[in-house]
């Protein structure tokens, strides 16, 4: 799995199946490793608040939200996953019917069970999170406690309703709960990618030896 990275050929374009075939696991490995830089700039913007700015949207509102965004999109790596197993196999799945269930059961797939193997250990890994994604999208924000504190914490009416005195000793607290609260989750969210980027590299490596079964199979053909 060494070819470069590109795009889909248009509809109308003239290549033949190995051509079209190379250009389809390029597409999903390119998009497969954005997806993990993407979680990795997930938890820089963690920190990234700009205090300079006028903006309406509070401290507290924007670490929950780039959490409950990365909790959402640590779980999609799994669905990059199978796209790629797709690509790799020549299943020729539609991209809207990939689903684990669809993949794992293929005959081909079946065939291999160290890509299954694997396929199922990047998935219990994500399983850490699921739940939590399930909430976001389905039912609820993340009922966390210690950042609904800090959601409490950064409220204007709260604020508004000390003396002087007291609302600067709620200023120094709460900058100092976020900070340590801060530093917690981006050391766990760091090492879940850590862990994450792992077991992908794992699954790379089968879907390598798949991808040199398929050439081979193609240049077969006289491709």
């Amino acid at each position: 799995m060494n070819e470069d990275p590109g795009v889909l050929a248009p509809s109308d374009a003239a290549i033949d199946e190995y051509q079209f075939y190379r250009q389809g696991v390029g597409f999903h490995l390119a998009h497969a490793l954005t997806w993990l830089d993407q979680l990795s700039f997930a938890v820089e913007l963690l920190t990234n608040y700009d205090y300079s700015k006028k903006i309406s949207a509070s401290r507290a509102d924007h670490l929950i939200y780039n959490i409950e965004n990365y909790l959402v999109r640590v779980n999609a790596a799994y669905d990059r996953a199978l796209q790629l197993v797709n690509s790799v196999f020549h299943l020729c799945v539609h991209e809207e019917h990939v689903t684990h269930g669809v993949i794992v059961t293929n005959t081909k797939v079946q065939h291999r069970p160290t890509v299954v193997a694997k396929l199922k250990a990047l998935r219990k890994i994500l399983d850490a999170y699921s739940q939590d994604r399930h909430t976001i999208i389905h039912k609820h924000s993340l009922l966390d406690a210690k950042m609904r504190r800090i959601e409490l914490f950064y409220q204007d009416a709260i604020l508004d309703a000390m003396p002087a005195e007291k609302r600067a000793n709620l200023k120094a607290f709460r900058a100092t709960y976020l900070r340590e609260f801060v530093v917690a989750k981006k050391q766990e969210f760091s090492n879940f990618n850590a862990k994450l980027a792992l077991a992908v590299q794992d699954l790379f490596d089968v879907l390598a030896v798949e991808y040199t079964f398929q050439k081979a199979q193609f240049k077969a053909r006289g491709f």
